[in-house]
């Protein structure tokens, strides 16, 4: 019988091309976005899942005393020795620092990698497999590093890694490989004592490098920012990691960790903490927290993709009612037939949820085939560099594609399937005019009201998205920022030697030093006192330059004169803002004033040598503050060198060739500042062209859904139209009648859409500090698109309808 089912229903879909291809079409656009949401979910709930003990690993977080506020993924240092030696039914503990990452040295060969400080219980919970080396000895000495095979293949080849000496420079790089410093710290030489094989799967603790615990105790003083190893207010670097003994669950991890925090920090005024028991598999994906190890999409997103997956798909599956509602008119004799002959309610329904399978199972292979193109867009936007988001097909993912499209059939038929099998077959032969499938359409015309709504909503926000992304690119940030080379210098004494070497080069226009790159996204912060009124204290922003760094950036000196170009730390620039705030009076009485900054605790008196013009040295999407510029040569971070925009390859490759003279023993690492201001930017553009890809599809989905509804129209009302027409009712008549509905329908859309869209946007506008306004332009192509092709679908089917030869209506009804 089955057999018999999926003959007849792919029969009618080779003889209703048209009619298949757009169910066809609008299903798989529709289910290529679910299965894309589908991956990206199994991607992020793949984490951690090859440890052979996660049922019983946990992580230790930590948050506001006896609440769930303010919660981080860290925890205290002495966490780990605690547990495991107070509380039985912790097997092993492991604590773990995050203040060490950057270049180890081998034979003039550089590697870069961000990681821990680890003792060596993390192998005995977590499952890493050494390709060298000894997991129980690995990380027991101080000096002992354990680095991954990527590391091992830079800097030995194929020389055994174990037992060599290398030297490590560290420069603040994180093990997410995200953050990276721009100083540099020597710490020693290490021991390599094991290397690592890649990961078998997705892991939250992404490390290129780990160095044994107890090799802090050992470093320099103030080479590392973790204080005493018994600090237990220091919750910000460290994790801890624990593995239960079998047969305790999560309620006993966490009362003991009450128990502790109780212990630690019940008798205290301040800086006290709770922590939280978290599960293995609870760590990706999670809330929204700090101190993560690692960069995924927080459950909130993926729930939010969810939700759009399932609208997505019930609109698609909608249309395809919609379309088989229309056309089941033309089937009514069919069904009848059926009927007559024998066939029960049953049948003709399971005949019908067949149809819609076979067409969502076709819909599939051809979302398969744009599942594709979607995978290299996603691969290539800026995001997915930290997600590394993986699209491995297998088994188990293609059985759920194919039962996924088989529940998208059944939904999308179940409703026409209900209503034909239901149909009395004697008003099939009798009464075929009058047959209406839908008594009441407030349904139908409320999701097609909302379908619109969405789509307009959607096109508004694409333009507001692509007009913020244009403006923040043509950004008047104040300062010169195109064909400036910023070069990090990890030791401020790289710099003098540096700017010496490039000095002679007819390419490099001008070289500069900052601690900081403006609108980086860095800033710091201090308070100050003006002396005229020392109750009051301002908050403000610093950062050094030298005086060749104001003429790199081409500041404007409104009154005053440069930083001296010896370097001065009393001597400073303030902006316009500053003359403002610091009760300065104007900019020329500004020159000359004495104000004190607090300088980590230490007050130091200054001296305004100049006022600067206001410049965006903060991220363009915030407002204008007040900012010192300062003028010390130990704090200097980057080398700046404007370049000729002539030649620009070569004239790197000659910066590099005089940095390796200079400072061999640091390596070359530059960026365009331009390139480094676009990142916002290419942000922006990753969420336009994602947000424009599903306005698409919201139009083409409730497009279909509206041409949909103009054929079941059209279908019904056949034989009124005939009559119509036979008593005088012109064509343009016709068209009214049939069109008036959807437009009132559509205009109750616009006027939906166009506030909500309106309040949408505000919300993320209000993130920028200039911004586009929410005119009349980009509202106006919202609308405008939506009811171009609305109204073309409309008119179109209309139109069709209304000249049809009345004689062949009647004949056929």
């Amino acid at each position: 019988m089955l057999k018999n089912y999926i003959k007849i229903a792919w029969r009618n879909l080779v003889r209703n091309k048209s009619f298949s291809l757009i169910n066809i079409l609008g299903l798989a656009v529709s289910m290529s976005i679910c299965l894309l949401i589908i991956m990206i979910v199994m991607d992020q709930y793949s984490y951690d899942s090859y440890h052979s003990k996660k049922d019983r690993i946990y992580r230790v977080h930590t948050t506001e005393y006896q609440t769930s506020q303010g919660e981080i993924a860290s925890s205290a240092m002495p966490m780990a020795e605690k547990l495991e030696s107070e509380y039985p039914i912790i097997e092993w503990a492991a604590a773990i620092n995050s203040e060490i990452g950057g270049d180890i040295i081998y034979e003039e060969k550089f590697a870069s990698g961000g990681g821990y400080f680890a003792d060596e219980n993390l192998f005995k919970i977590l499952d890493f497999s050494f390709k060298e080396g000894d997991p129980v000895t690995a990380l027991k000495e101080p000096f002992s590093m354990v680095i991954t095979s990527e590391l091992a293949e830079i800097l030995f080849k194929n020389e055994s890694a174990l037992g060599k000496t290398v030297a490590f420079k560290d420069k603040d790089m994180r093990a997410t490989d995200i953050e990276e410093g721009n100083f540099e710290t020597d710490f020693g030489y290490f021991t390599i004592t094991g290397v690592l094989n890649p990961n078998p799967g997705k892991t939250h603790l992404p490390f290129k490098l780990l160095a044994s615990l107890s090799t802090m105790k050992s470093l320099p003083k103030g080479s590392v920012m973790s204080e005493d190893e018994h600090d237990w207010n220091n919750v910000w670097t460290n994790y801890t990691y624990v593995l239960l003994e079998e047969g305790h669950d999560k309620s006993d991890f966490q009362s003991i960790l009450d128990k502790v925090s109780e212990e630690i920090y019940g008798s205290k005024f301040e800086d006290k903490h709770s922590f939280k028991a978290v599960a293995l598999g609870e760590i990706n994906p999670m809330g929204i927290i700090g101190n993560i190890t690692h960069v995924g999409i927080p459950k909130v997103v993926l729930l939010i993709l969810v939700v759009l997956c399932i609208i997505v798909m019930i609109s698609a599956c909608l249309n395809y009612t919609n379309m088989s509602v229309a056309r089941a008119l033309t089937r009514i004799r069919e069904v009848g037939i059926r009927k007559v002959s024998g066939a029960s309610k049953t049948q003709i329904f399971v005949q019908f949820i067949t149809e819609a399978v076979v067409i969502s199972l076709c819909s599939l292979v051809l979302a398969f085939v744009l599942l594709q193109l979607l995978q290299k867009g996603v691969a290539g936007m800026t995001f997915d560099k930290y997600l590394k988001i993986s699209f491995e097909q297998n088994l188990s993912a293609i059985l759920i594609f194919i039962g996924f499209s088989i529940v998208v059939g059944v939904l999308a038929g179940i409703l026409p399937a209900s209503y034909v099998s239901k149909l009395n077959p004697i008003n099939l032969f009798n009464k075929l005019s009058g047959v209406r499938l839908f008594k009441n359409l407030r349904l139908r015309n409320i999701l097609l009201v909302v379908q619109f709504s969405i789509s307009l909503i959607f096109i508004i926000s694409v333009v507001l998205i692509k007009s913020q992304s244009m403006h923040m690119l043509n950004f008047e940030y104040g300062f010169e920022k195109d064909n400036i080379v910023t070069v990090k210098l990890y030791n401020p004494e790289n710099y003098s030697r540096f700017a010496q070497a490039i000095a002679s080069n007819p390419s490099v226009v001008e070289v500069g030093a900052t601690s900081l790159l403006p609108a980086g996204g860095w800033n710091f912060g201090s308070e100050v006192v003006n002396p005229d009124f020392p109750l009051d204290s301002i908050s403000t922003n610093f950062f050094d330059i030298n005086s060749s760094a104001v003429d790199v950036f081409e500041l404007e000196i409104l009154a005053g004169i440069n930083l001296p170009a010896e370097g001065s730390p009393n001597l400073v620039l303030i902006n316009e803002k500053s003359v403002g705030e610091f009760k300065f009076g104007s900019i020329e009485e500004a020159v000359g004033k004495q104000f004190t900054i607090n300088n980590y605790g230490e007050y130091q008196n200054l001296q305004v040598a100049g006022v600067v013009r206001n410049f965006q040295f903060l991220p363009s999407m915030r407002e204008m503050e007040s900012l010192v510029l300062r003028n010390r040569e130990d704090q200097m971070g980057f080398a700046l060198v404007k370049i000729s925009n002539q030649n620009q390859a070569e004239t790197l490759a000659a910066l590099e060739s005089s940095w390796k003279e200079v400072n061999p023993n640091s390596k070359f690492s530059y960026k365009f500042l331009d390139e480094e201001l676009l990142f916002i930017h290419q942000v922006l553009g990753d969420v336009s062209s994602v947000i424009g890809l599903i306005s698409f599809l919201a139009v083409f989905v409730s497009c279909l859904g509206l041409l949909g509804m103009a054929i079941y129209t059209a279908q019904t009302r056949i034989k009124e139209i005939g009559i119509r027409k036979t008593l005088g009712s012109s064509t343009s008549q016709i068209i009214y009648l049939l069109s008036k509905a959807f437009l009132v329908l559509l205009g109750i859309a616009v006027l939906v859409a166009v506030p909500s869209a309106y309040f949408i946007n505000n919300l993320w506008l209000n993130f920028f500090a200039s911004r586009v306004s929410i005119g009349v332009v980009p509202i106006g192509i919202g609308v405008g698109a939506v009811l171009l092709v609305s109204l073309g679908i409309i008119f179109s089917q209309a139109y069709r309808a209304a000249t049809i030869n009345p004689i062949e209506s009647l004949r056929n009804e």
